[in-house]
């Protein structure tokens, strides 16, 4: 009912709706529930200490001892379109509703359903697949073959110098976002494999600077052959510009007597959401 309408912490950090630009109190991490399968606490990005509570039939931010009115469950729509009712696990016919344009007009109902209890859930990243030239050469003329040094860079590239805010939700994100693209995108398990080890791999450094690292690989281009070299690029596309990184994984040489190039193991993605 009111597609522009984010849930977020208000000013006075009680809960309400905002349509401005997006901002950290808006964003909210979906931690299961050790004890309930399929039911979260819904814990707010700028304040981590604060958890959404149905206390009393009111919808608020809580920040003390883990209680079962703070877990809700998410149940689809029925209508295929990404929305969901947001209910509450401790009091059954509890769900999250918007019961007007203002920002504050936000809670608790357990009457009917209406539109206004209906949420879209919506990543924090679009994931994208590419495979990028990291070098090329026509060495078709040449009766010799000749070598050529070539940085490669691997792992996890920022696309910003602002530091991540935190990274422990940061890193949940990309995880939980690359993994639904790969599912979206049916990507193949080699492929999979290749993007889930490489990216724990690098998220599991303690800074960011050591996420990536660049390294120089010595390439011999045979005579008379079109020669290049490609790599598998994950782009993580953010609504922050510090979220916003790519992921640089396995590379492939192609070789060919031809202006084009075959690649027969389907190695060059390309999908885009």
């Amino acid at each position: 009912m009111y597609p522009h309408a984010k849930l977020t912490l208000l000013k006075d950090l009680s809960v309400g709706t905002t349509e401005l630009a997006l901002a950290p109190e808006q964003l909210w991490t979906f931690k299961p529930s050790k004890n309930i399968e399929g039911c979260y606490y819904i814990i707010n990005e700028a304040h981590p200490e604060l958890r959404l509570a149905d206390w009393e039939n009111k919808l608020i931010a809580y920040d003390d001892k883990h209680y079962g009115d703070q877990v809700f469950k998410l149940v689809p729509s029925g209508n295929d379109d990404g929305h969901f009712y947001i209910y509450s696990q401790c009091y059954e016919q509890d769900r999250i509703a918007k019961f007007g344009r203002d920002d504050e007009k936000t809670g608790i109902y357990s009457g009917p359903l209406y539109s206004d209890q209906l949420w879209k859930l919506v990543p924090r990243f679009k994931v994208n697949f590419h495979t990028n030239v990291v070098f090329h050469f026509d060495n078709r003329q040449n009766p010799e073959p000749i070598k050529r040094e070539v940085t490669v860079t691997r792992g996890v590239k920022m696309g910003s110098t602002t530091s991540i805010r935190n990274k422990t939700t940061f890193t949940q994100s990309i995880d939980a976002s690359l993994n639904a693209a790969i599912k979206l995108f049916k990507i193949g398990l080699s492929s999979k494999t290749e993007f889930t080890n490489e990216i724990e791999l690098s998220l599991s450094k303690n800074t960011e600077e050591e996420w990536s690292k660049m390294e120089k690989v010595t390439f011999t281009i045979p005579a008379f052959k079109n020669f290049k070299v490609m790599q598998h690029m994950v782009k993580f596309d953010g609504e922050f510009d510090e979220d916003r990184c790519t992921l640089l994984t396995d590379i492939k040489v192609l070789v060919s007597d031809e202006d084009e190039f075959d690649d027969p193991d389907n190695f060059i993605l390309n999908k885009t959401q």
